[in-house]
């Protein structure tokens, strides 16, 4: 399991929604959000930035690599 899939999974947990419920606050598929959500679809740079603004995370959080990460803010969720 990478590490996206692994913070995508988080961010529904802690959200409490599903793959279809994220699909509907990006403006995406739902069946393009069920693959990402499974890992069988990278996150592109973009719509990782979008998904990070979307449910408030520091921007970069969803990124691979330790070193790209530029934000250790707050993290608030989206219907918290």
């Amino acid at each position: 399991m990478n590490s996206q899939h692994q913070k995508l999974t988080q961010l529904l947990d802690e959200n409490a929604i599903t793959a279809e419920d994220f699909a509907y606050c990006l403006g995406i598929e739902p069946v393009q959000a069920e693959r990402l959500c499974t890992g069988k679809k990278a996150l592109t740079p973009k719509l990782a930035r979008q998904i990070e603004q979307t449910f408030s995370k520091p921007a970069y959080w969803l990124d691979d690599s330790p070193a790209t990460t530029r934000g250790t803010g707050p993290s608030f969720d989206l219907f918290g």
